[in-house]
């Protein structure tokens, strides 16, 4: 796009804005009114770029999922996410886990209610587990990884959840979510009541921002980074407050959303664009529970240390929990921590056991090494698949096997 042209787009983009921003996001007919036209050869090469890939390929069966530092100041300046960003992470993102700002404050869910891959449907077809409310979706292949995609211009889904008078007052919701341009509102996600009205609702890519409205709040916060591409989205319930992430940004902290009409009890989804949008590794779970002392019982269980897929690299995204477990470490300065990796019983019996072992000893190490704790505060242990919280049947039974844990020694 040329110069003359990338103005000319911002500027109606920006008269768009202004048109929306006026109006209740209740009123989809106007948005509806208001799509722009996309261009043969745009709308052309965006669809080239979600059906490259769409032939058969098996999932991977691996699961999806130091020297001593002055330890007290190291914890400190890493609970505040002030770590070195000058050495990158071990995923080669870039950035290490102790560097993650602390506005990323996302902790997934303890016990899963939901959770779909799409591995378990047929390709082209629709998604077993998942409710048609408007549309045209199918189940594709990309790299070979299983999506659910919108093919109309426009189409919402909705989870098939057990029957609930209300969400569980500490919930979490994330998947992953692909689109490329043009793909303005591709994405939205609603709360609704039992009568199916919305409570709440979140869209993004709003131009280049995350929109949340409930009732008569509204708040849009900018996307820094290309919003087109894969993202990872994150929604976090406690009470009747409400965070949004995108990737490691929260983009929306709502303290206390409306319930005049009712209290949200599901949730559904639209993906609105030409260009075929898409989602999977939808994970829907209660918790997790914010604790005044995260080992008062002597144990913490935790879902929120993410790893490489099939390795035991320690992702940014684990920032969280490791934040909070070095912080209660400089607290409590003769505490002694035995961390225990556990997986699913997909792969070998024995692969697992090794990479269990692996995965809680990097997780040792980066509590010395980023986060400042002396390493003769830990002992790493695995258990691979022989201690399950969950049957292995299901695939949200497999989620909850796959943590580890921290007790005191």
């Amino acid at each position: 796009m040329n110069g003359r042209s990338r103005i000319a787009a911002l500027s109606l983009a920006c008269l768009v804005i202004a048109i929306l921003s006026t109006v209740s996001a209740g009123h989809a007919g106007l948005g509806d009114a208001l799509k722009k036209k996309v261009g043969d050869k745009a709308t052309k090469k965006a669809e080239e770029a979600v059906d490259k890939a769409t032939e058969k390929t098996e999932k991977p069966a691996t699961e999806t999922g130091a020297s001593t530092t002055d330890e007290s100041e190291a914890a400190k300046r890493a609970a505040k996410g002030e770590g070195d960003k000058s050495a990158g992470g071990p995923d080669g993102s870039g950035e290490k886990v102790s560097a993650v700002s602390t506005k990323f404050d996302f902790v997934p869910g303890d016990s899963v209610i939901f959770l779909d891959d799409f591995t378990q449907d047929e390709l082209g077809e629709f998604p077993a587990r998942w409710r048609l409310k408007e549309g045209t979706f199918e189940v594709a292949e990309m790299d070979g990884e299983r999506w659910v995609r919108c093919v109309s211009a426009d189409g919402w889904v909705q989870m098939k959840l057990p029957a609930m008078t209300a969400l569980p007052e500490f919930w979490t919701l994330e998947f992953d979510f692909y689109s490329v341009e043009p793909n303005s509102s591709a994405l939205a996600v609603r709360g609704l009541d039992k009568q199916g009205d919305w409570i709440w609702w979140t869209t993004f890519p709003q131009g280049d921002h995350l929109e949340f409205v409930t009732g008569p709040i509204r708040s849009a916060t900018t996307y820094e980074g290309d919003v087109a591409g894969r993202h990872h989205v994150m929604l976090m319930g406690r009470g009747t407050a409400v965070k949004v992430y995108v990737d490691r940004q929260r983009l929306a902290s709502v303290p206390e959303i409306s319930t005049a009409v009712g209290a949200p009890v599901t949730f559904d989804f639209r993906l609105w664009a030409s260009t075929k949008p898409m989602i999977t590794n939808v994970r829907f779970a209660e918790g997790c529970r914010p604790a005044k002392d995260m080992l008062a019982t002597g144990k913490l269980v935790t879902h929120g240390i993410h790893f490489a897929t099939g390795s035991d690299v320690v992702l940014p995204e684990s920032a969280p929990v490791l934040r909070q477990v070095s912080a209660y470490l400089v607290a409590n300065p003769t505490v002694k921590l035995r961390i225990t990796g556990h997986t699913d019983n997909v792969g070998s019996a024995a692969s697992n056991l090794d990479l269990s072992k692996r995965r809680a000893a990097s997780v040792a190490k980066v509590l010395t090494e980023q986060f400042g704790i002396a390493a003769d505060r830990f002992a790493a242990d695995g258990k691979g698949d022989t201690q399950t919280l969950a049957s292995n049947a299901k695939p949200e039974g497999r989620a909850m096997n796959r943590r580890v844990e921290f007790a005191k020694i």
